[in-house]
């Protein structure tokens, strides 16, 4: 254990009592040959594989020892001193084996191997009877805070084995960490009927998931935190839960959840490593590590000890961070010197305090589904526009805002579309689950979806080989180009032969959903292999062996337009029905091209691609620190064009159509003709959003009278007829003019703070938006502070009003000045859409 710390005379007494244990653990090392490099005899024992062991108390006392090391100072525990001594027939013992392991998959050097548990062995202890508990000495009925590390091993059912703290009228702050089986036993019902208000009770995901709450797992952050607000409101075996203060669901090393009641208002607060979703950590950092559950309640304890419960945020964020430090160094890399990191776990480095982002979960509004309102994370976090964001990613390969949304990682495959990381999430699960299943000897079957060049292939290669990278082999076939059934015959023997020769075939039956002999025709000739791993040829009945069948659509672009079943009975005639019912999963793709008016991800869908095929094709306009060279409205005419007519096909051809072999940067001289341009997108729209600045420059005089002529109709009998500034355009003074003009240039500013921007428009008439109240206040704020930094730069400065001595009231701070005067303001930024308007340009919201 740790040395004692000598206490300070504010510090808080905390009481740590529970379940405990003796955890053995055995490691193996190889013979030891330094007694015959001595030139010394050799014993015949030494000839054999060592076995250390080693002894290290688990439960509470550990839970204690990783708190004194996170800060706490006045601890009170169970305590013993041999240990090694204490036989099985009283107390619980665990066994595991520990071996080598490289520190991370990335890392498989064997200086950087650590010592993880291998396997465990299971556990000693009393024949009949609960185990014994260590006395505890010293207990304080006045201490501050009480751990109580419930594993569901005896200590519930034992009030002599409880503190005094919580048994008399002393109110004490409660930390209660509870195992399967929850919310039973004597100590529950003490929790309940005495300390829950200022209880904090900490689970695991899995416990609740063992007794029938139902919570997604390894889909999406957002689905998952979804399911558990939903279950807390509405699922009957919660409701005594939420009488505690707060409680804390730990899911695997990536992710939490808060969950706070204050005075009937709820809040849960989702903390989540964005880069890995949950148990993503475990494929990491190999093997198996135990003193999780008790360093994550030590990060807890000790925040709530320094800060009461409102250092709950901070002990959350803590506790994930310890519980990954203690299993990415495991238990050392010396044999003779295994033990806890202790001393380490606890450290924090800049990169390890940014990896866990957090997030408020929005409460459910129905009582029927979990997720009615399909909450996104990068809606909330993404305070810019998605279009700053998707530049940003573009040219520097990240966002700021990007950092703490949660991302799919598939190999060189990257989606931040919910949607698309829990589809390919579950087909990662499936792959997985059926690679590590032998004895399953049919096809695992997927279907995949998405427009022409989404990149349906692309997308489940990736996924696949990120599961069992260099296991797989690739084979495309395309059914639209088959003639008969012999075809498809012989696309099952090369399958065949690929198994046979120990890999797994990866299978993409393109446009599988094409006609043949009828709609949908090919449907029925799958059934058998997908069903029985048999196919046949002639007379005689072949086996396939394993392999992954991937059904890509051709004429449907997503899996409820291709199981729709329509009027004419099509689908159940040719065998959909039957199809679908062998099928085990299936993703629907979207690719570059937004998929429905509200989709507003595709310009960061459009990003990624963007950035993976630049990297491809033209790694000479990227400088040494990974930064992307391309003219910004190249860059706006890739992102903000409204459709790609063949996908990511498209962008591909548009790159490899511009002249950039050898260049330092991608200009706009750079880009393909229009004509060749009109094969892949809109070429005028194109054209003009690369130039979209200049047609502004270009319409400066237009926008700048059309300010004017606004300006004197709304004046008309406010102002003199003879005041110079009423004059018509024609016969205006340049000095009112070229300030008309610089408003003119101002209205990107402006439509920049309030999440808009503008676009050109061919073949229609702009449309013409209306600001809110809230807008037109923040445009009105900047426009005067542009009009007093003109006027300052005219000359004037701030007094009596007197135009010849070139002096105003009004040339002060927003808040200074009359409503009246606001109002000016205010009437010069309402019509900025009709001005663009005029020039053919559109206004949109970056965020709704």
């Amino acid at each position: 254990m740790t040395g004692k710390k000598i206490p300070k005379e504010d510090s808080k007494k905390i009481v740590v009592v529970g379940d405990l244990s003796f955890d053995w653990f055995e490691v193996l090392a190889p013979p030891d040959s330094l007694a015959s490099d001595k030139n010394e005899e050799c014993l015949n024992w030494q000839n054999f594989p060592h076995v250390g062991r080693m002894v290290k108390m688990g439960g509470a006392p550990l839970l204690a020892e990783f708190l004194l090391a996170a800060g706490a100072v006045q601890v009170i525990y169970p305590q013993f001193e041999n240990a090694g001594g204490i036989p099985s027939e009283n107390y619980l013992h665990s066994y595991a084996k520990l071996e080598k392991f490289p520190r991370s998959i990335g890392k498989r050097s064997g200086k950087d191997a650590v010592y993880r548990i291998k396997e465990f062995h299971g556990y000693s202890g009393p024949i009949s009877g609960k185990p014994a508990f260590i006395p505890l000495k010293n207990d304080d009925p006045a201490a501050d805070a009480v751990v109580l590390f419930d594993e569901g091993n005896g200590f519930r059912h034992i009030p002599s084995e409880w503190p005094k703290a919580i048994k008399g009228r002393n109110k004490p702050l409660v930390i209660l960490k509870m195992s399967c089986p929850l919310f039973e036993g004597k100590l529950w019902e003490l929790i309940l009927k005495k300390h829950a208000e200022r209880t904090v009770l900490i689970l695991d995901s899995d416990d609740l998931r063992e007794m029938g709450v139902k919570i997604s797992r390894r889909l999406s952050w957002e689905r998952t935190a979804k399911d558990f607000v939903w279950q807390m409101a509405s699922n009957p075996q919660l409701l005594p839960v939420n009488s505690c203060a707060q409680i804390v669901v730990r899911f695997g090393l990536e992710g939490a959840i808060l969950h706070t009641r204050r005075r009937g208002e709820v809040e849960s607060r989702l903390f989540f490593d964005p880069i890995l979703g949950e148990d993503g950590y475990f494929e990491e950092y190999p093997g198996l590590m135990c003193g999780v559950d008790a360093a994550f309640a030590a990060s807890i304890a000790g925040a709530i000890a320094e800060k009461g419960l409102a250092g709950m945020e901070q002990g959350t964020r803590s506790g994930l961070l310890s519980c990954r430090k203690l299993w990415q160094m495991g238990f050392g890399q010396n044999p003779s010197q295994l033990d806890y990191p202790v001393s380490e776990i606890f450290k924090r480095s800049p990169e390890e305090k940014k990896s866990i982002a957090d997030v408020v979960i929005p409460n459910p509004t129905v009582t029927e589904p979990a997720d009615p309102e399909y909450w996104c994370i990068l809606d909330d976090l993404c305070l810019t526009g998605l279009e700053d964001v998707a530049y940003n990613f573009v040219i520097e390969g990240r966002d700021a805002a990007l950092d703490r949304i949660p991302v799919g990682q598939f190999r060189f495959l990257r989606s931040y579309d919910r949607s698309e990381i829990e589809s390919f999430r579950s087909i990662k699960n499936l792959v997985t689950e059926y690679l590590d299943s032998p004895s399953i000897s049919r096809p695992l079957s997927i279907a995949v979806f998405g427009a022409p060049g989404s990149g349906k292939s692309f997308g489940v290669t990736e996924v696949a080989e990120s599961v069992a990278p260099g296991k797989l082999k690739k084979l495309e076939f395309n059914l639209s180009q088959f003639h008969s059934t012999d075809d498809l015959v012989d696309a099952f023997h090369i399958v065949r032969d690929v198994a046979l020769a120990g890999k797994i075939p990866i299978v993409f039956f393109d446009e599988f959903d094409s006609d043949f002999g009828g709609k949908l025709g090919w449907l029925k000739y799958f059934l058998a292999p997908m069903q029985d791993g048999q196919f046949r040829d002639g007379e005689a009945i072949h086996p396939i062996g394993r392999a992954i069948f991937v059904f890509a659509g051709g004429t449907c672009f997503s899996f409820s337009e291709f199981t729709e079943d329509k009027a004419d009975g099509d689908f159940k005639s040719a065998k959909g029905p039957d199809f679908v019912s062998r099928l085990r999963g299936y993703v629907d793709i979207k690719g570059p091209n937004p998929v429905s008016e509200t989709d507003r991800l595709y310009v960061v869908r459009r990003a990624i691609f963007l950035r993976f095929l630049l990297l491809k094709n033209a790694k000479n306009i990227f400088d040494q620190k990974g930064k992307c060279r391309i003219d910004q409205g190249v860059l706006r005419a890739m992102i903000k064009v409204p459709l790609y007519k063949h996908g990511v096909r498209s962008m591909q051809a548009i790159l490899e159509m511009s002249l950039l072999s050898g260049r330092k940067r991608f200009e706009q001289a750079a880009l393909p003709s229009p004509k060749q341009l009109k094969l892949h997108v809109d070429e005028e729209i194109f054209s003009r959003l690369v130039v979209r600045d200049v047609l502004l420059g270009s319409a400066r005089e237009v926008i700048a009278e059309a300010i004017h002529e606004y300006y004197r109709k709304n004046n008309e009998g406010k102002r003199d007829i003879d005041d110079p500034a009423m004059a018509p355009w024609d016969k205006l003074l340049e000095d009112f003019k070229e300030s008309n003009r610089q408003q003119a240039d101002d209205i990107p500013v402006k439509l920049k703070a309030i999440g808009c921007d503008f676009v050109p428009v061919v073949g229609r008439e702009p449309k013409v938006m209306k600001f809110a109240k809230k807008e037109i206040e923040i445009m009105a704020e900047i426009e005067h502070v542009r009009f007093v930094a003109e006027r300052f730069s005219q000359g004037w400065s701030a007094g009596r009003r007197n135009a010849k001595n070139k002096t105003s009231p009004y040339l002060v701070g927003w808040e200074k000045i009359p409503e009246n005067i606001k109002e000016y303001d205010r009437n010069a930024v309402r019509p900025i859409p009709e001005f663009l308007a005029m020039a053919g340009f559109e206004i949109y919201r970056l965020k709704k």
